[in-house]
């Protein structure tokens, strides 16, 4: 067979692909999900180290509820957030069309500082997931987390990568 040959058949069974993974697709939102990772936080001009946990469960192809917790280390100490998070894919009905894996992300709960303090902790931020393979994905995100404590407010921005299960 002639590399033309072979390149037209190549061609086809790609385009071919495309419609089979879009009819997958359809079912990988659904069920238990799972999601962990890491990356860099600042706050006031300090920066360090974060770490995230999430899990729960899938009620529509377009909405993950469930719970978190996220971690950040500096110098000045750590703070924690455990909460409820809801991950909402607007666009994610629109197979195949940019931005399908787009999600938006809040989450609300408890605040906590390694000195002690506890408070209200809300988060929210956008990702992307990035498929690896049929339910496995490759997430950067981008993140705000404000924390109410008696005495201070605290923001702090994230921007992480992720590994997760869907």
């Amino acid at each position: 067979m002639s590399w033309k040959r072979s390149a037209a058949v190549l061609a086809l069974l790609l385009a071919s692909a495309h419609p089979a993974m879009a009819q997958r697709r359809a079912d990988t939102h659904t069920g238990f999900w799972f999601s962990a990772g890491g990356g860099a936080g600042w706050l006031e001009g300090s920066s360090g180290g974060a770490f995230y946990v999430r899990m729960g469960g899938t009620p529509t192809r377009k909405a993950l509820f469930g719970g978190e917790v996220i971690t950040w280390f500096r110098d000045g100490g750590s703070s924690t957030n455990i909460a409820a998070t809801a991950l909402l894919y607007p666009f994610y009905e629109t197979t195949g069309a940019p931005g399908h894996d787009l999600f938006f992300r809040g989450s609300f709960g408890l605040a906590a500082t390694d000195g002690g303090s506890t408070g209200l902790g809300l988060m929210g931020g956008t990702g992307y997931d990035l498929r690896l393979a049929d339910n496995l994905y490759v997430t950067p995100s981008f993140d705000v987390m404000v924390q109410v404590f008696d005495q201070a407010t605290l923001t702090t921005l994230f921007v992480t990568l992720g590994l997760g299960f869907h």
